[in-house]
């Protein structure tokens, strides 16, 4: 941690060796953990709550009144002071702002003098989220993701064989459909048929099943509908909160 050195080595040429002061050499194993003492007191002094995920940081709270919405702007005054004072200030244009609820007043809200930029969807760590909290938005950013993988691999592998198909499908596709389900999952039935268009486009990959009903020709391929890969992901997480295994909040 203290009298660090370092140089750079390009095409067998090194330079002179330099002193280092500060930082963690990036990819090593102790820089994710000292980054995490590094910013361990961010909201030591916040009155909202706070997500925190390596250099992501949310701050949410409940504003029914002015008094609230001062609240939540002085702490991302708070946060932006904590940022100038340890060097690791927030790109503000980065930052956004998302309303919840239909009564939501929809205050404004600023960081270093700058306004905020107001978002109806967001995409978090994978997940699209929207401000009436329905699904509809990640079904059909999940669906396009997905749809476009199955259709690279229908176009550009020869060797169509099941065993190399279903690999592919498993490793590259269905991931995507299961991701987040258990918090993301569909509600609406065109939500989940959408999804489910891409397994069904799958197993027609296949000609000697095509003209199959989809249950049987998934029977055939040993896999599962959509619908049943949701429900096992939803009992295998109530039962890790049983045991806790899982927070629950």
């Amino acid at each position: 941690m203290t009298d660090r050195q370092q140089r750079v080595c390009l095409d067998g040429f090194y330079s002179t060796w330099s002193q280092v002061w500060s930082g963690v050499p990036q990819g090593s194993v102790l820089g994710p953990v000292l980054f995490l003492i590094f910013i361990n007191d961010l909201d030591d002094e916040l009155t909202s709550d706070v997500l925190k995920f390596a250099d992501d940081t949310k701050i949410y709270h409940p504003v029914n009144s002015e008094i609230e919405d001062g609240s939540l702007q002085q702490d991302l005054v708070t946060v932006s002071n904590w940022a100038k004072k340890w060097q690791m200030e927030f790109s503000v244009s980065k930052c956004k702002i998302m309303h919840f609820g239909k009564r939501n007043i929809g205050y404004k809200y600023s960081m270093n003098g700058h306004a905020l930029e107001e978002v109806a969807t967001e995409n978090d760590l994978g997940v699209t989220f929207s401000s009436d909290l329905k699904s509809a938005t990640h079904c059909k950013e999940v669906y396009s993701k997905a749809n476009r993988i199955l259709g690279l691999i229908s176009h550009t592998i020869k060797y169509k064989s099941p065993t190399v198909l279903i690999n592919l499908y498993k490793s590259l596709v269905r991931p995507h459909l299961d991701y987040c389900s258990m918090g993301r999952s569909p509600h609406y039935n065109k939500d989940k048929l959408l999804l489910q268009r891409v397994q069904h486009r799958f197993t027609r990959l296949f000609t000697h099943l095509r003209s199959l009903p989809y249950e049987d020709r998934l029977s055939h391929l040993g896999l599962w509908s959509l619908e049943e890969r949701r429900n096992r992901a939803d009992l295998i997480e109530v039962f890790k909160m049983v045991k806790g295994l899982s927070s629950n909040h």
